[in-house]
């Protein structure tokens, strides 16, 4: 017989499997920024926001926001706090590596290419959290939630509407499965959002998605612009 201890140890294990991702991406995205080149982000700046950042992190790894309302809102409000750090953070780094890269003569500054890398990387990772903490109330909602509960949805899926498709593909849609989007899911948008500066398969339904987009896609294709420009010019140096 499964005790009240038990079903809260199965809730505590199932809230760590479906944040397990997005907690690896998110330190992945802390390190990359702690570890660029002073000539980007100053060391007194770097520090503070890596510290908060990693703390922030840890929170919200280690509480299961199922409990109770009041941990829920909390889990919340470091959760969005975490993802707009990162994005502000990673958006003024990106400022002073366009700098670097316009000023910076072809040929010169290999650093500086390996930490535009490092940027753009970071941009992906952060975007994607923002978009996962944001769509339809954030992770916590989509799991637990029912879907009449749900906020209105930031994005469109394609299994937000194959419930008339084929068989084998219809029983992955949300009607008949009930699925709800993952981190992957998010991940893919800021990948394609960064490489091909368009929607990937989910589009973009409410203003500040589509805004949230541009914003990252206009960072993105700044930052590979000016790479790309400054390693034609070390070419034909």
């Amino acid at each position: 017989m499964t005790t009240a201890h038990d079903r809260q140890q199965i809730e505590a294990n199932a809230a760590g499997q479906f944040r397990f991702p997005a907690v690896i991406a998110t330190a992945a995205a802390i390190l990359l920024y702690g570890f660029l080149p002073s000539d980007i982000q100053p060391l007194w700046l770097r520090v503070p926001v890596v510290a908060v950042s990693t703390l922030l992190l840890l929170s919200v790894s280690f509480v299961n926001p199922a409990r109770s309302s009041k941990g829920a809102r909390l889990f919340r409000v470091a959760s969005l706090t975490l993802a707009f750090m990162l994005v502000g953070a990673n958006t003024l780094a990106l400022s002073h590596t366009v700098v670097l890269l316009i000023t910076t003569k072809p040929g010169d500054g290999v650093e500086i290419l390996i930490a535009a890398a490092q940027v753009w990387a970071t941009n992906v990772i952060a975007f994607s959290i923002l978009m996962w903490e944001l769509d339809r109330g954030g992770p916590v909602a989509r799991k637990q939630w029912d879907r009449h509960e749900l906020p209105p949805a930031d994005f469109r899926f394609p299994q937000d509407e194959d419930q008339d498709t084929s068989e084998e593909v219809a029983e992955q849609s949300a009607m008949e499965s009930d699925w709800r989007p993952s981190f992957v899911d998010y991940f893919y948008e800021a990948a394609v959002a960064s490489m091909a500066f368009s929607p990937g398969a989910g589009v973009p339904v409410r203003p500040r998605a589509k805004l949230l987009l541009v914003f990252q896609s206009l960072q993105a294709f700044v930052l590979l612009a000016l790479v790309i420009a400054h390693a034609v010019g070390s070419l034909g140096s």
